[in-house]
């Protein structure tokens, strides 16, 4: 009776392990570069990070910048974009939710967008927010560098 008991376990944990979230994470130096906070006087930085979480694990959430395919996240990752200055849109989208943020990016700036995946009726929910730099360099230090689809021209 007990073998029985544990077999949800043994799959849930089967899955959990076969359906990592797919990114395209950076060199370790590269990540270890976009975290010395470098400023520039003719571009802004925005950063966008995931924490850490056990829910939603599993799962990668698409990312766009002014409607355009950056890639995806997954617990404890984040895209740095050096950005010239002007109106960026940032989105991610589950099968239940969206979210977007606007940044008005000013040269010599940083900017901090924490995403986060909640629990919802048939998949996660998005919520995309802005910090303040100290909350958004101490989240960024936990997390990886990913390589980013995005390129600001």
């Amino acid at each position: 009776m007990k073998q029985l008991l544990f077999l949800p376990l043994i799959f849930l944990a089967l899955i959990l392990t076969n359906s990592c979230a797919s990114t395209s994470k950076a060199p370790e130096q590269r990540s270890a570069e976009a975290k010395e906070f470098k400023k520039f006087d003719d571009k802004g930085v925005v950063y966008l990070y995931r924490p850490g979480r056990a829910y939603a694990a599993g799962v990668s959430t698409q990312i766009k910048v002014n409607g355009m395919d950056a890639g995806g996240t997954g617990p404890g990752t984040f895209f740095r974009w050096e950005l010239t200055p002007g109106v960026y849109t940032f989105s991610a989208f589950t099968s239940e939710s969206s979210a977007v943020v606007e940044i008005d990016v000013k040269a010599n700036e940083h900017y901090f967008i924490r995403q986060d995946e909640r629990i919802g009726i048939s998949g996660g929910r998005v919520t995309l927010v802005e910090q303040d730099e100290k909350t958004g360099k101490d989240g960024v230090s936990k997390c990886k560098l990913l390589v980013s689809a995005y390129r600001n021209n």
